[in-house]
């Protein structure tokens, strides 16, 4: 678990922008979440000071627990800036022409976009789109893993995670002790 916070710190660090020399400039601390079908502000949308994260992992169709939502008011009581991607949507409607490609390139998009992919799988679910996220990610050393034990597929899940070096953790508290709350976070500088 100490390898797991020095390298969520780490990481972290790197993403912030973090240097050890020269005057450091600070924004105000925000925190946006972003779905498909909306929009930023302009100004938030053009600030490069902001760190891009993706939340990957369990939806079902809208009907797992809202895990985003719980993440998102997380990092609103953190210092930085933030940006979270959230494909989950409000109002999901597969009829509607062209929505399956819409969600599915905003998805692809936006995991790119990233600065930070966080993938939370649910034991209850098969996630096999999380799978696939995270079989395209594995490499992209952006990623946080959480995968609860009771899923059908969790050692797959571990192994991958082990042999790719991604910080693994088996709950969503875990991660949030192990590295949103290790007040490291709100010690770093922001981009």
């Amino acid at each position: 678990i100490m390898k797991k916070s020095l390298l969520g710190i780490i990481m972290i660090a790197a993403l912030a922008g973090l240097t050890s020399c020269g005057p450091k400039t600070t924004k105000e601390a925000a925190t946006y979440m972003l779905r498909p079908h909306e929009e930023l502000p302009a100004e938030v949308a053009e600030d490069k000071s902001f760190t891009k994260i993706f939340l990957a992992g369990t939806i079902d169709m809208g009907n797992s627990i809202d895990w985003q939502t719980m993440l998102y008011e997380e990092f609103r009581t953190m210092e930085g800036r933030y940006i979270l991607f959230n494909p989950r949507q409000e109002n999901w409607d597969a009829s509607r022409p062209g929505e399956m490609d819409y969600q599915v390139n905003w998805e692809l998009e936006h995991l790119e976009e990233s600065d930070m992919i966080i993938m939370y799988i649910l034991g209850s679910s098969k996630s096999p789109i999380s799978l696939l996220e995270m079989g395209l990610h594995a490499r992209s050393g952006k990623m946080y893993v959480i995968c609860e034990e009771d899923f059908y597929r969790f050692d797959n899940v571990r192994i991958t995670c082990s042999f790719y070096d991604i910080p693994f953790f088996t709950s969503l508290d875990d991660f949030k002790r192990d590295v949103l709350n290790t007040n490291s976070l709100s010690l770093l500088p922001q981009k």
